[in-house]
C-alpha cells in the first residue's frame, strides 16, 4: 500500500461541504473515481462565487492541467467537503490546490493549472480587479508575471 501524500503545508482559506449522492459510488459503497474530479469543479466554481469574480455564472478560464493523487477511498455516507485555494497567479494562467476531505480525513489531493481565456478561446491576461481580488484572498502578490501570456 503506498504511503499517504504529505499534508499541505499552506492552510486553505476556502472550503465547501458537498453531499454524496447514491450515483457516485459503486455497488461498494466506494466513491467513484471519476466523481473527485467533479467535487473539486464545484469547489472552484463555489471559490470563485465567493470572491464575487463570476459574472452572470460564467467561468472566464479553461483547464488546462488536473492532477490527482488517491489516498484513501471515500464511502457513501461521509461528510465531504472540499478545500480550495490559488497557489500561482501567472499573466494569463493560475495555479489551484485542493483536498478532498471524508469526515475530516484526506481522500484526495488534486492540482490544476487553470488559463484565463477571451470570447476567441485564446489565453488574456487576468484582468486586475480579479488578480486584486484573488491575491488579497489568499496573500499573494499582486503584481502580475513577467514575460508571455501563460
Amino acid at each position: 500500500m503506498p504511503s499517504p501524500a504529505p499534508a499541505s503545508p499552506v492552510p486553505f482559506r476556502f472550503e465547501v461541504s458537498t453531499p454524496l449522492r447514491w450515483v457516485d459510488v459503486d455497488s461498494e459503497g466506494i466513491v467513484n473515481n471519476a466523481v473527485y474530479l467533479s467535487l473539486v469543479e464545484q469547489a472552484r466554481f463555489a471559490y470563485f462565487e465567493h470572491l464575487a469574480l463570476l459574472t452572470g455564472g460564467k467561468v472566464p478560464f479553461v483547464l488546462a492541467d488536473a492532477r490527482m493523487t488517491f489516498v484513501r477511498p471515500g464511502r457513501l455516507g461521509m461528510e465531504v467537503v472540499t478545500a480550495a485555494r490559488v497557489s500561482r497567479l501567472g499573466r494569463s494562467s493560475f495555479d489551484m490546490a485542493y483536498e478532498v476531505r471524508g469526515d475530516a480525513e484526506v481522500l484526495v489531493r488534486s492540482t490544476a493549472v487553470l488559463v484565463f481565456v477571451g470570447s476567441d478561446l485564446r489565453p488574456v491576461s487576468i484582468d486586475p480587479k480579479t488578480r486584486a481580488e484573488i491575491a488579497a484572498f489568499e496573500g499573494l502578490p499582486v503584481a502580475s508575471a513577467d514575460g508571455p501570456v501563460g
